[in-house]
This record gives structure tokens, C-alpha cells and sequence, in this order.
């Protein structure tokens, strides 16, 4: 009796450590997004601002589109104050033009943008990241056919950005890179699929052949299905896929620990399921509204973004989880319980819209 207490309590200990490890390497997604638009076109200037954090700066829980219009006003002064653009250093002026509301809490705000030179900017942006440090603002800057991407966070609230210097490529490449390692669905997915290798294989050479077979097959297919969807020929509703996500990390957690599908032929889950992650890696481009001549430059920019944010995940969790799992096999069970259980969870969430799951 004391010896299964025993064992009993050992598999709980060694459970709770992988849970440990594992959400030691994931990053949630940021909770909330503001997304701005600048126009820079023959000599105009505008700007549009979409949020649906306001409640959190006022304390407001608004009930209906006729409360928020009362705070129109205070909703537009609110962004004059923290978002600032200066053009060679002088502070360009925000001109409101008009407010609307989206889904009943989105704030929708136009702005004239007064500058005098738009090509050497230095922006500020400091709203809702002392009442939510998980925010994200991304600022799309189109200019004479070409796209610049700005992000902005807690740690980084202003930018700068000679228009006659930067290039589009580097912004979605870094914006690629960004978008995988802040997916952790996606990262769960992907370590569900590489942790058979670590488990079942021998030798370390194998359990790298593996490893870069089931990356390469994820990789063709994600890149298919990205580019598919960015250009609209297949675009499947968004809701949908998040759900779909959801279900191949559930399967492929639950066939580490049934064994339904032999770990040399994980590379088959990697491919079949990666043309649905695909779908949805090209939503963060497809919702940047990106109308410009070079999108396949763009579009490949991202892809390689996501790519090599792939590896930097493999590099840093797979040598650590080789190590953890050859002393301690059951981990392996426990990572694999963790990774149906988020997905079980995110299932829930995202059919039913709760919203309860923090990332």
C-alpha cells in the first residue's frame, strides 16, 4: 500500500515539474490589440485608430453604443494625448474627423495628421499599457505604395522611422518571428509533434532526423495554405480554424499517449494539420488590410519571420526536453497531458466564444 501511495505521488511530483518546464517556454499571446493606420498620400495625411480597450482606461463597463458616444469626446482627447507623431522632431498635429463604434465596444476614430516633412517620424504610443502591460499596438504606415509596419509594447513605446531607409522586408520578417514565438498554440502544437522523437528514439542523430523531417512537412504545408489565404483564393472563417487549431493539438497530444500513430510518421500529422496553421498565420497580414505592389515580397518576408521563429523555438525547448525526458521518462506523459488539456480547454473557449482562457 505505501509503495503505490508512493508511486502514486512520484507521478503526481514528476507531472507537476513537466507542467512547470512547459509553461516555462510558452509566451501567451498578447491579450489585446490597437491597430493604426497612417495614410500618407499626395500631401494628405490621415490616421485611423482601432481599440476596444477603452473600458479599461475610464473603469466603465459600457452597456450599449449610446454610453460610449457620450464619451466621444474624452475617448478622442484620450488618443491625442498618448499617441504623438513628430516630424523631424516638431509634434505633428491630430485633427479629429469623425468617431464610430464597431460590435458595440470597437472604437473606430479618424484623425487629420498636420506634418510638415512625413518622411523622417518618430511616434510615440503609451495608451492602455499601464492598465494592461500584455498590450499590443501596431501602427501600418503606407506611404507611395509602400508598407511600414511599426509594434509597439510596454517596454517599447516609441519608434522611429526614415522612410527613405527602411525597408518592408525587415518589418514583416521581424513581424513573422514575433507572431510564432507569441503563438503558443502553435508552439504547443509543435512540441507535440517533436516530443516523440525525443521519447522514442535512441540515438540523438535519429531524434534530429525526425525533428527536422516533421519540421520540414509542417513548413510546406503552413507556407502553402499561408500564402493561399493572404492572396484570398482560400480563405476559410476565422472562427472556424481557431477551433480547428485547437483540435490537432488535442490529436496530436492524445496520439503521444495512445501511440495511435507511429512517431516515424509524425511528419503525416505535421503536413495534413499544417495547411490549418497556415490559415492562420495569415491573419496577422490579411488584417493589416495590406493593399501594395510588393505583398508577395511581404507575404515571403512573413513566411521566413515564421520560420525562423519556428527554429529558435526547436533550438531552445528541444535540447532541454531531450535531457529532461531521458532522466525522467514519464514527463513525456505529463508534457503530453498538458498539451491535450490547453487544447481541450481552447476548444471550449473558442467554440462557445467564453473568452475565459488568458492566451
Amino acid at each position: 500500500m505505501e509503495k503505490k501511495t508512493f508511486n502514486i505521488k512520484n507521478k503526481i511530483s514528476q507531472a507537476g515539474f513537466a507542467l512547470l518546464i512547459f509553461f516555462s517556454f510558452l509566451q501567451a499571446h498578447p491579450v489585446n490589440l490597437t491597430k493604426m493606420d497612417f495614410n500618407i498620400s499626395n500631401g494628405n495625411l490621415h490616421l485611423r485608430f482601432v481599440s476596444f480597450n477603452v473600458e479599461k482606461v475610464f473603469h466603465k463597463n459600457y452597456e450599449n453604443e449610446s454610453e460610449i458616444k457620450k464619451d466621444a469626446q474624452k475617448i478622442m482627447f484620450l488618443t491625442q494625448n498618448h499617441l504623438h507623431i513628430y516630424s523631424d522632431n516638431k509634434l505633428c498635429k491630430l485633427k479629429p474627423v469623425k468617431f464610430n463604434i464597431k460590435n458595440e465596444i470597437v472604437i473606430d476614430e479618424y484623425f487629420k495628421v498636420i506634418c510638415k516633412n512625413p518622411e523622417n517620424l518618430k511616434i510615440k504610443f503609451d495608451l492602455f499599457f499601464n492598465e494592461d502591460p500584455t498590450q499590443i499596438g501596431t501602427m501600418k504606415i503606407s506611404y507611395h505604395n509602400k508598407e511600414y509596419i511599426l509594434s509597439f509594447n510596454d517596454k517599447n513605446r516609441e519608434r522611429i522611422l526614415d522612410i527613405k531607409k527602411e525597408v518592408s522586408f525587415l518589418q514583416f520578417l521581424k513581424l513573422g518571428i514575433i507572431h510564432i514565438l507569441e503563438g503558443i498554440d502553435h508552439i504547443t502544437f509543435l512540441l507535440m509533434l517533436l516530443l516523440p522523437a525525443v521519447m522514442f528514439n535512441k540515438k540523438i542523430s535519429l531524434a534530429l532526423k525526425d525533428i527536422l523531417l516533421i519540421v520540414t512537412a509542417f513548413t510546406l504545408s503552413h507556407s502553402t495554405s499561408l500564402i493561399l489565404s493572404a492572396y484570398g483564393i482560400v480563405m476559410p472563417p476565422a472562427k472556424i480554424i481557431e477551433i480547428l487549431i485547437a483540435f490537432t493539438i488535442l490529436l496530436a497530444a492524445l496520439n503521444n499517449i495512445f501511440k495511435i500513430v507511429d512517431h516515424k510518421k509524425e511528419w503525416i500529422i505535421a503536413f495534413l494539420f499544417g495547411f490549418i496553421h497556415g490559415f492562420a498565420f495569415s491573419e496577422a497580414i490579411r488584417d493589416l488590410r495590406l493593399e501594395v505592389k510588393n505583398f508577395l515580397e511581404v507575404v515571403l518576408a512573413f513566411n521566413i519571420g515564421v520560420e525562423i521563429g519556428q527554429i529558435i523555438v526547436v533550438l531552445i525547448t528541444i535540447p532541454i526536453f531531450y535531457l529532461l525526458i531521458k532522466k525522467y521518462p514519464k514527463t513525456f506523459y505529463g508534457f503530453s497531458f498538458l498539451g491535450a488539456l490547453l487544447a481541450f480547454l481552447w476548444m471550449i473557449d473558442r467554440i462557445f466564444g467564453l473568452n475565459f482562457m488568458p492566451f
